[in-house]
């Protein structure tokens, strides 16, 4: 890996919370550090194998000029998902942000904010048992296509499934989602929230009839053990309704805990 970067480049836009702001054009410096595989640029000597600081501080540029944010914070964490969305070979990114003439007394250099993002592989449990169940699970799929935050997503195949729990009375629809995101473990937990409430859950019952179920399982090999986010999913390993979708996807992902394959945990459930 290596590092490629623009630093301390200056553009005049009107960001910040103050109507002159918002009128009046002001200095901005930006500066990208961004995470790349640069071993076959460097070996062949081409452009298109790497990244094109030329190409970032276009967008960078172009980018700054086109919005108008409240915030520097939204200016450089936006800036910052646009960055990896657009050059698919950076897999990490951090922007800083200065504002040398921010409206303030007393004498300083600059105020800034750093932003640092980086893609994240997930894997998803989607399940519905109420309505049209397919097409609660097709929302939650265009859904997270259509989310910027979201890149490569692919849903195995679709299977139905009784009860889990002992609460739900409807048969359910499910499947597994494989998909690289920017979002950071919380941030997709309530993205992916949003979706259900779009679908129309309502979380009335632990392990109810619902229309729309959405599960984190995995977010790359990180453990996560709070109130309110376990990753690995807590009780995965009972259900075949995950393991055999998840299996389909990727048979080789290692589960952070037991150590196993997710193809060798999910034979247990495969049909004769």
């Amino acid at each position: 890996m290596g590092i490629v970067s623009l630093k301390d480049f200056e553009i005049l836009a009107c960001h910040g919370v103050n109507e002159e702001e918002k009128r009046v054009p002001q200095r901005f410096v930006v500066s990208v550090d961004m995470e790349v595989d640069i071993a076959a640029a460097a070996r062949e000597d081409d452009l298109d194998k790497t990244v094109s600081y030329s190409a970032v501080k276009k967008l960078a540029d172009k980018f700054v000029k086109d919005n108008c944010f409240d915030l520097i914070e939204t200016l450089a964490d936006r800036l910052a998902m646009l960055i990896l969305r657009t050059f698919g070979l950076a897999r990490s990114v951090t922007v800083t942000v200065k504002k040398p003439d921010a409206p303030m007394s007393g004498k300083f250099d600059f105020v800034s904010v750093t932003s640092t993002r980086r893609w994240h592989r997930v894997y998803l449990s989607l399940g519905s048992n109420e309505g049209d169940r397919n097409a609660y699970l097709d929302l939650a799929v265009n859904e997270l296509k259509m989310d910027e935050g979201f890149g490569k997503v692919k849903e195995s195949s679709r299977m139905a499934s009784a009860p889990y729990g002992g609460v739900a009375k409807g048969q359910f629809v499910n499947s597994a989602v494989e998909a690289d995101t920017l979002y950071e473990p919380y941030e997709l937990l309530d993205v992916l929230h949003e979706i259900e409430r779009k679908g129309g859950r309502v979380r009335e019952e632990r392990w109810g009839d619902r229309t729309l179920d959405i599960d984190i399982l995995f977010f790359d090999d990180l453990v996560v053990d709070s109130p309110e986010l376990a990753i690995p999913h807590a009780d995965m390993l009972n259900r075949d309704f995950v393991l055999l979708p998840l299996a389909e996807l990727n048979p080789n992902k290692m589960h952070p805990l037991t150590g196993k394959r997710i193809g060798e945990l999910a034979k247990g459930f495969e049909k004769a």
